[in-house]
């Protein structure tokens, strides 16, 4: 009997890797490219809705898929820095106003005030990866259906961070061109008018209120 118990222990011990890795898993958001995101949206409408988590001025100023609602994963500071300065304890990724150093903290708050657990969101960042934090985010948040845009609204960098650097230094062109692969480059629809339905909830809040 104490065998039998033994071996049914020494058994659970060397499963346990396995259900925590699988534990882990089902934690993370799914990934598809933005073709397979248009053919999602176009396949099922009705439940099927794209998250813009790109700051409320990218959302504005560089454009956006329609109907998507913007809902900021980091938001925009009035911090500006050059590349490399000192920036939330560590170096300015980049030359601008700079993103806040820790996520939205309504993010999920209005996020849930939007959709249904069972809704498919389709979450879109500038290249990607912001998007597969806020999109991890929302799966750990009770969100069953959820997808991060790989490659993101702008794509990827087509040079290397060398060229880059080269690039902002020398050529005209430099943040026009050299990226692949995102929403804008295989020419899926871009607006630039906001409409209402879809504005940072608080935002038009805020405006309404002011009324």
């Amino acid at each position: 009997m104490v065998r039998k118990i033994f071996l049914i222990m020494l058994a659970g011990l060397l499963l346990w890797p396995a259900f925590a890795l699988a534990a882990k898993k089902t934690q993370q958001a799914q990934t598809v490219s933005v073709l397979e995101a248009a053919q999602m949206l176009a396949a099922e409408p009705k439940n099927t809705f794209l998250v813009d988590v790109r700051t409320r001025a990218e959302y504005a100023l560089q454009g956006h898929p329609p109907r998507a609602y913007n809902v900021p994963w980091r938001l925009g500071t009035s911090d500006f820095q050059v590349k490399g300065g000192p920036y939330a304890g560590g170096k300015a990724p980049m030359t601008g106003y700079q993103l806040s150093p820790k996520p939205n903290p309504g993010f999920v708050g209005v996020v849930k005030s939007l959709f249904k657990p069972g809704d498919r969101l389709l979450v879109i960042s500038t290249q990607g990866d912001l998007g597969a934090e806020a999109a991890d985010t929302l799966v750990k948040a009770g969100f069953k259906n959820v997808y991060n845009l790989r490659h993101g609204y702008l794509g990827q960098a087509l040079v290397s961070e060398k060229q880059q650097e080269l690039a902002e230094k020398f050529s005209p062109l430099s943040g026009a061109r050299g990226r692949v692969n995102g929403w804008v480059f295989w020419g899926l629809p871009v607006q630039f008018s906001l409409d209402p339905r879809y504005i940072y909830p608080p935002d038009l809040k805020r405006m309404q209120n002011l009324k």
